[in-house]
């Protein structure tokens, strides 16, 4: 009997080794160079854009993209979703900082908090940039993983990551369990309230020197 339960305790390990190991995401490229969080997003019109189809779970959904974009930040904070339709899309929201809001002196002043779908900072006295800079120099993102490996590496991040992000801004529309779905990215950095979430459809990912695509 006792060695029937040290096999299944074996057999219990194994299968958690190989749980993790299956959820790790793979490196396709290496990039040696320190991620800059200094500059801002950037964001490109595109011309040519092609819809992007996604059916699962009970969502069928179409993707817009409309712009070109890019963000290198720091992770102020990071939230899992899974009780609500877009969390089929969109597992994790960044609130992501960069210029000032980056730099160290200023991140132990900033407190950020997410829920449902929001995020809110608050910051101490101490912290030497005004509300207006933080705001417009921090963002939440509703990431949207392109495929299972990107999926793998954004929620592998953790809060305070430096992380670059590659892809489109998009919006989304569809249907979910018979009724009609609809979520729109904000367009510009300086919005604030509701609708000022970017909604950002992930094809690369760096995080440390690794690049997830």
């Amino acid at each position: 009997m006792k060695i029937i339960l040290i096999i299944i305790f074996i057999i219990a390990i194994l299968t958690g080794v190989g749980y993790l190991y299956l959820q790790q995401p793979v490196v396709v490229e290496e990039d040696f160079t320190s991620i800059d969080t200094s500059l801002n997003p950037a964001q490109y019109p595109l011309f040519d854009q092609v819809d992007i189809l996604h059916n699962s779970r009970g969502l069928e959904a179409v993707i817009t993209p409309f712009a070109q974009y890019k963000v290198s930040a720091v992770i102020l904070s990071r939230k899992r979703y899974a009780s609500e339709w877009a969390s089929i899309i969109s597992p994790v929201d960044f609130a992501l900082g960069w210029g000032d809001v980056s730099k160290p002196e200023n991140l132990e002043h900033i407190d950020v908090r997410q829920t449902l779908r929001w995020y809110r900072y608050r910051f101490g006295s101490e912290c030497k940039i005004t509300q207006k800079y933080i705001s417009i120099h921090s963002s939440n993102h509703h990431i949207v993983p392109a495929n299972d490996n990107v999926r793998k590496a954004v929620l592998s991040a953790k809060k305070n990551d430096k992380i670059v992000l590659e892809g489109f801004l998009i919006n989304i529309s569809g249907n979910y369990k018979n009724g009609n779905v609809s979520w729109r990215s904000s367009k510009t950095r300086t919005d604030t309230g509701d609708g000022s979430c970017e909604i950002m459809y992930v094809k690369s990912v760096k995080l440390d020197t690794n690049i997830y695509r």
